[in-house]
């Protein structure tokens, strides 16, 4: 590659606002969290309770056949023209760049100098090893800067553990609801579970996390509230119904 071109790198998310404003509280100061997103569906290779893709070109949504809830940055990109052509344009710059080097080198284009936080599948997963192996190398050459993420893809998570480690400032939570469960419950990895209802939680031992402390912080599995837009008349559109009468908050502020 000659010409290194690098990816748009998110700010001011409804996802990590909740976020943004514990870490600015704890340095005294504003903090900076970023997000790397990339299409959802198309790179989310372990996805399967939450299969959406939305057509690049037309915003039409495609649930998938064994979906139990609707992705929330699957909802997103139908809205929002920009994000489906920023995911895209991401997407495009990565598989061009192919080997875990050249992605390396996409991500610390643009890499943005004042974050403190970054979560790469703010949209999307890690597609692929080298990418996932990328996105390792990027930590780890970014010390004082905090990493997290939810992943499906729990096959390149453990390769990568199992021959160089996970770089310490890198906090990894499985997204249950995907093709590699049973792998990530027989290796123990720390899981984060989309619930229904506070109840089903509580029955499960799990705390709710409602700002991206648990996700960011080492410690147990955890769950998370059912969100965004939702099939009519699926089980999902029912949940979100009792939580909205029960006055339950699980929403994200819309902010692309």
């Amino acid at each position: 590659m000659t010409t290194m071109q690098g990816i748009k790198y998110q700010r001011d998310n409804a996802k990590t606002a909740e976020l943004q404003a514990e870490l600015s509280r704890i340095l005294g100061r504003v903090a900076h969290v970023y997000g790397i997103s990339l299409p959802a569906g198309f790179s989310c290779p372990g996805a399967l309770d939450c299969m959406t893709k939305v057509a690049r070109n037309t915003g039409k949504v495609t649930d998938g056949k064994l979906q139990k809830f609707r992705c929330f940055a699957a909802s997103m990109e139908a809205v929002y023209r920009n994000l489906r052509n920023l995911v895209w344009n991401n997407f495009d710059l990565l598989r061009e760049a192919k080997t875990r080097e050249n992605m390396l080198a996409v991500l610390m284009a643009t890499f943005p100098a004042d974050a403190d936080a970054v979560r790469p599948g703010l949209d999307g997963d890690f597609f692929n090893q080298s990418y996932f192996d990328a996105v390792m190398d990027l930590a780890r050459l970014n010390p004082s800067v905090r990493f997290y993420a939810y992943t499906k893809s729990a096959t390149y998570w453990i390769h990568h553990m199992d021959t160089e480690g996970i770089p310490a400032n890198m906090e990894l939570n499985y997204s249950e609801g995907g093709h590699h469960d049973a792998l990530a419950m027989a290796r123990g990895l720390k899981t984060a579970k989309v619930v229904m209802h506070p109840d089903e939680a509580a029955a499960l031992g799990l705390e709710i996390d409602h700002d991206e402390s648990h996700a960011i912080n080492a410690g147990p599995s955890f769950a998370l509230l059912i969100h965004g837009t939702q099939p009519k008349g699926s089980e999902a559109a029912e949940a979100k119904k009792r939580l909205d009468r029960e006055g339950i908050k699980y929403a994200y502020t819309a902010k692309k």
